[in-house]
């Protein structure tokens, strides 16, 4: 049902041009599909003058490789937009007159890269071609240029891409061992599931791994995914606060395992309808840190 818009330039392409079309009205995007005659070196354009190419890198670690593929892309597509299509181009845009040629590309790392954009509209502004404005300028946008049209789309319809590393038996050993303090309420608990303290141990530890696993992806949500991660943990903060007041309400006798239980449920169920595309892996790496989380942290006895 969801794809990751990063996984080929495709996916990448009709990623982007939701995000254009969004953001500018369908009334305002104008859409060139390349099933006939091809389309003329541009994926789009709007009415009051943005001209659009798609491009997503093969790599992106290396930025001196990154930054000269965009140069090159740049080079290539621009010929197309002032010689080589030229007649079609006027055709096209009519009395449109095109003031930004936008390289929709997922990075932009180099300000050398900017440089090359400025000096390359210099020399196509002098070519004194009718479609193409006094302030002509070519210039590099990613998704993070349109943060709501981004989020929307990716809340709704695209696969969010965390690839995150689990926590090793040995990081969670080793975080054990130099937090025994923040530990002391989860150790008092711990007693309580199983009286054996071998199975205490591999408890502590799984306990363990589940919470560093899901700091990490809270970190990761709140760095690059701010608006989901302000969904997810109002969510979570809901739940917590109920857990709370529960644990204030019930009897003393009533068993913490169902109360967690059915708050996990509802918090499950919350973050499942508000952010679908949400991977399983991870709305599990979400529940299990929360359980983690909440024994570590609460002082009720539950």
């Amino acid at each position: 049902m969801y794809t990751n818009p990063n996984s080929d330039p495709k996916e990448w392409e009709r990623y982007f041009k939701s995000i254009i079309s969004l953001h500018y009205k369908p009334a305002n995007y104008c859409d060139l599909p390349d099933t006939q005659c091809g389309d003329f070196g541009l994926e789009c354009y709007t009415l009051n003058g943005h001209a659009f190419q798609c491009y997503l890198p093969e790599q992106s670690s290396d930025i001196e490789k990154l930054v000269k593929a965009q140069r090159k892309k740049i080079s290539t597509d621009i010929l197309k937009f002032t010689k080589k299509n030229v007649s079609e181009l006027e055709l096209l845009f009519g009395t449109t007159k095109i003031s930004r040629w936008i390289l929709a590309t997922p990075y932009n790392k180099s300000s050398k890269l900017t440089q090359y954009c400025t000096q390359k509209s210099l020399k196509v502004r002098k070519l004194g071609l009718p479609y193409v404005s006094n302030d002509f300028q070519i210039i590099i946008q990613t998704d993070s240029d349109y943060l709501i049209e981004r989020d929307l789309l990716r809340k709704n319809y695209y696969q969010l891409n965390l690839n995150l590393d689990d926590t090793t038996v040995e990081n969670a050993i080793s975080y054990i061992e130099k937090n025994i303090k923040f530990l002391e309420n989860l150790n008092l608990k711990l007693p309580k599931i199983n009286p054996s303290e071998s199975t205490q141990k591999i408890y502590r530890q799984f306990l363990i791994q589940k919470y560093l696993d899901y700091q990490n992806l809270l970190d990761e949500l709140k760095t690059n995914w701010v608006e989901l991660y302000k969904i997810i943990y109002s969510h979570i903060q809901r739940r917590e606060n109920n857990l709370v007041g529960l644990s204030i309400l019930s009897p003393t006798n009533s068993q913490p395992s169902e109360k967690m239980t059915q708050q996990i449920k509802v918090l499950t169920e919350n973050i499942e309808l508000d952010v679908p595309s949400l991977k399983g892996t991870d709305l599990e790496k979400i529940t299990w840190g929360v359980i983690s989380d909440w024994l570590i942290r609460c002082p009720l006895d539950f």
